[in-house]
């Protein structure tokens, strides 16, 4: 027999529980534009880095020299911002770890680089690292109508990129060197066309968070890469950092959460996802 008490304790239990779930999230996301706001005016007042010294002195890219380049192993991931600058294993890899070497190699702020490996914690089941290949998850950072990648509905192994929609996406610069933001947004809704026609399982339908997220790795592209073409042919079919490579970006304190927030909404509001 069902019990009417006990269900009003189950219910009021479960809600404190997700309260409790939620609370250090919710500080950590009021501290992050807190501080994120400091680094955000900092950048007015701060000369930018020097070409050539974007990457600061001690670590891998100072200069344009990364590290020598091996093909990787299959323990690898659907994203590829982390080529090269951790362990090759792709294992037992830290927070701490993960976003030092993110936000050096790409010059994002603090901020942006905490707010990007926050997504990773979402897998972390209480371990405190994860292995690269848990980002092959749908929806943490790998999602549908990639740039890079078939939905996983159709390539279960994410791994790996697929260097023809890689080649797609490229030749949608109209000048063959670059592509402007504009380019990003139209090849976005393209790819999100298809896949809605395509795939019976399309996640992101709807789902403006997640559509939101797609948005921000077309704004990484933009404002790291410059949307440089022969950069970012190397960057996303090979997973590795070309020959010289700086980041774009020179911000005394790097790329905010708040910049790329905005140049990620500019992208998002400008797909057009009614294509034939």
């Amino acid at each position: 027999m069902v019990n009417l008490f006990t269900t009003v304790v189950g219910i009021f239990t479960r809600l404190v529980n997700a309260c409790i779930g939620l609370a250090p999230w919710v500080s950590f996301a009021i501290w992050l534009e807190i501080r994120d706001l400091f680094y955000l005016i900092a950048n007015r007042f701060r000369p930018s880095r020097p070409v050539g010294s974007v990457v600061p002195p001690g670590h891998p890219g100072h200069g344009g020299i990364w590290p020598k380049y091996l093909p990787r192993r299959r323990a690898k991931r659907a994203d590829p911002r982390v080529p090269d600058i951790l362990p090759r294993d792709g294992r037992h890899i830290t927070y701490k770890q993960l976003s030092s070497s993110i936000q050096h190699a790409f010059n994002f702020s603090p901020t942006l680089a905490d707010q990007l490996t926050a997504s990773a914690k979402l897998l972390d089941q209480g371990r405190g690292w994860i292995d690269l290949h848990d980002l092959n998850a749908l929806n943490v950072i790998q999602h549908d109508a990639s740039i890079t990648r078939p939905d996983i509905a159709f390539c279960p192994d994410q791994g790996y990129p697929h260097p023809d929609l890689v080649e797609k996406f490229l030749a949608h610069s109209s000048n063959g060197k670059s592509l402007s933001l504009g380019e990003i947004a139209a090849f976005s809704g393209k790819r999100r066309a298809e896949c809605k026609r395509s795939n019976g399982q399309y996640s992101m339908a709807g789902n403006f968070l997640h559509e939101f997220i797609g948005s921000g790795g077309g704004e990484l592209i933009y404002s790291i890469f410059g949307g440089n073409v022969d950069d970012l042919r190397v960057f996303l079919t090979e997973e590795r950092f070309p020959e010289g490579w700086e980041p774009r970006t020179r911000e005394a304190f790097g790329h905010t959460v708040t910049k790329a927030q905005l140049i990620s909404l500019i992208i998002e509001f400008n797909i057009n996802e009614a294509q034939e």
